[in-house]
């Protein structure tokens, strides 16, 4: 089989489980293996969960997960990439309030 175009969505799925426990020890170990680069920042930036299609990125800011989010943006996840419905991360952290996220995303 050839390298395939379409993201590992296995890791993005494990890097959401370990955003949804809040889990950033094991964030950080997930991508610490990873080496950075457009094959990362498209499992980063793939749309996940089928009623909301977040983005890692959008979840963390959705939830308040500061850290999360700067680890996200340093591993390579796109600050433009967009949830099913449009909506970027920025704009969800403005939505919900979440200041901390907001200023990391701006």
């Amino acid at each position: 089989a050839g390298m395939s175009s379409q993201p590992d969505l296995a890791l993005s799925r494990t890097l959401l489980g370990a955003l949804r426990q809040g889990n950033l020890g094991l964030l950080h170990a997930l991508l610490a293996l990873r080496t950075r680069g457009a094959a990362l920042t498209a499992e980063l930036d793939a749309r996940l969960e089928a009623a909301n299609q977040n983005t890692l990125l959008t979840y963390a800011a959705w939830h308040g997960q500061a850290d999360a989010v700067r680890l996200l943006l340093e591993s390579g996840a796109s600050v433009g990439a967009t949830t099913g419905r449009g909506s970027t991360a920025l704009a969800i952290a403005c939505q919900e309030g979440q200041l901390d996220c907001v200023r990391l995303l701006l």
